[in-house]
């Protein structure tokens, strides 16, 4: 994840293990022959999107914010997500829930890069904590 201050926007690329987002996309939407990787694009997406819109949240400063979901690609074993949160002016805090897998696997780890002013933060999300803050100093 990084912040572009000049589009006022959070820039994401989130990676998933294809096969585990397999099970984690047929558990959720009851499918039982679902091929992430041969099935439609855009009936995809359609899954990808829900499950993100569902397992993920921004809150900056206080605020929630809608993520604007762009498209995802097929990488090395993983499956790309591509989204963004518009119209984030500045941030002092931001508060980043992630739950992705948590329901389909019991020792999942979401690992999270948020990149500001060239500054990175590491987030390591284990069940039960599925959200964790990070505060910028001025």
């Amino acid at each position: 994840m990084e912040y572009d201050s000049e589009r006022k926007a959070i820039e994401v690329q989130k990676k998933i293990f294809f096969d585990d987002f397999e099970i984690a996309l047929k558990k959720k939407n009851n499918l039982d022959k679902f091929d992430i990787l041969n099935s439609k694009t855009e009936l995809v997406d359609n899954y990808i999107e829900a499950y993100l819109k569902e397992n993920v949240s921004f809150e900056v400063n206080d605020k929630v914010y809608d993520i604007n979901y762009l498209g995802h690609e097929y990488i090395n074993g993983t499956i790309n997500c591509y989204y963004e949160v518009l119209k984030v002016k500045k941030i002092k805090n931001i508060i980043i829930t992630d739950r992705s897998l948590f329901s389909s696997f019991d020792d999942q780890e979401n690992l999270i890069y948020f990149e500001m002013m060239n500054k990175l933060s590491t987030i390591r999300l284990k069940n039960p904590n599925q959200k964790d803050e990070i505060i910028f100093n001025e």
